[in-house]
């Protein structure tokens, strides 16, 4: 039995077959970012080395840097300025007791930081490009969360053309809110990992990664076995990502077949085990004729480790072991989804050939 794709995957997305628009249109590619799944290696890979503009949600953090530091700059010169005309004009700073001019600078910081948001709203209701320190360069948005796709849409972001690239975890509201069926296509690419390699490595990451939304404390105390036998323990989040079923039961055999039709026809595959070659397909696929931007990519981003910025070492985990069995009973139907991934890579692989693309 076939099902029917959701409408705006159907008509956002492009079947990854489908080369005739490539002669009349640009779609924009969209990389659907699975956690721990060497995504954020391909990420900096096409800022770095392809020097492509990406729409993640580095572009945001980017942009209230750049102005909190701007205005931070701003608050020296006046608290400067107006230092220097208190001494021209004989004020006595000495007056006030030393815990109200604690209590002054306190209120002043606030003013500040109510400024600093002040601005960065006013500021944000236009799309642009801005540039980190070294050089990479991101549209000023946050794609990642449905909170910052549902504020880019109302920007008209596809129409905008900002962005050569799109990074986020949310396929389904990406299809629907950031592209268009008409002249803003998108071309869907994904790099896939074990499910239970991916969740070994995700927990132990988020047992340090503070800085992430998504951190929790109770994973600190927490042994990789305790978390398998948690309700922390991610399920099928790949499978229910694709379906939109975040809670509750799934469907197994409805739902496996709906996601596995959403990467047979939209999904270019990638690999993390074959991330050389991954990177190669990526590279031809999406027409970046740049002999030098692929050398950089595959000396820095295709082995284990290399400029990764979000890898990490951590404990191997027993296959034969109690833990790897309970991971893999919770995510079975991710296990089943992989398994086809590696259908579709090994049958891409031939069909790029065939199109001279290899």
């Amino acid at each position: 039995k076939t099902y029917k794709l959701p409408y705006y995957l159907e008509q956002n997305l492009v079947n990854w077959d489908n080369l005739e628009r490539s002669v009349e249109t640009r779609d924009t590619p969209i990389f659907w970012h699975v956690l721990k799944s060497g995504g954020s290696a391909i990420k900096l890979m096409y800022a770095t080395c392809y020097q492509l503009v990406g729409a993640s949600e580095s572009g945001e953090w980017i942009d209230r840097q750049q102005q909190e530091s701007a205005l931070a700059r701003q608050q020296g010169q006046d608290s400067g300025g107006e230092r220097q005309r208190r001494r021209l004009e004989g004020e006595d700073n000495n007056e006030v007791s030393p815990m109200e001019w604690v209590q002054k600078a306190i209120i002043e910081q606030w003013q500040v930081w109510d400024e600093s948001a002040e601005t960065q709203d006013n500021q944000q209701q236009q799309l642009r490009v801005v540039v980190a320190e070294d050089g990479r360069k991101y549209v000023n948005v946050d794609v990642t969360t449905m909170e910052g796709i549902a504020r880019v849409s109302r920007l008209n972001f596809a129409s905008s053309g900002l962005a050569d690239v799109i990074f986020t975890p949310l396929l389904r509201e990406s299809a629907e809110l950031l592209l268009d069926a008409d002249n803003h296509k998108g071309r869907m690419f994904a790099v896939f990992r074990s499910p239970v390699d991916r969740i070994v490595s995700l927990f132990y990451y988020l047992q340090q990664a503070t800085w992430e939304p998504t951190y929790n404390e109770e994973y600190s105390s927490m042994t990789i076995d305790d978390y398998a036998r948690s309700p922390l323990c991610e399920s099928n989040w790949m499978v229910r990502t694709l379906v939109n079923k975040m809670e509750g039961p799934l469907d197994g055999p409805r739902d496996i077949a709906i996601a596995k039709e959403i990467i047979r026809q939209k999904c270019i595959v990638g690999l993390l085990d074959e991330m050389d070659e991954t990177i190669r397909r990526f590279h031809s696929y999406f027409g970046f004729e740049n002999d030098e931007a692929l050398t950089c990519a595959l000396q820095n981003f295709a082995a284990a480790g290399g400029l990764q910025s979000n890898s990490h070492k951590h404990p191997k985990l027993d296959p034969n072991g109690s833990t790897w069995e309970i991971i893999e009973k919770k995510n079975s139907l991710d296990i089943h989804l992989f398994e086809y991934a590696i259908e579709l890579w090994h049958e891409q692989g031939q069909w790029m050939k065939n199109e001279n693309m290899l």
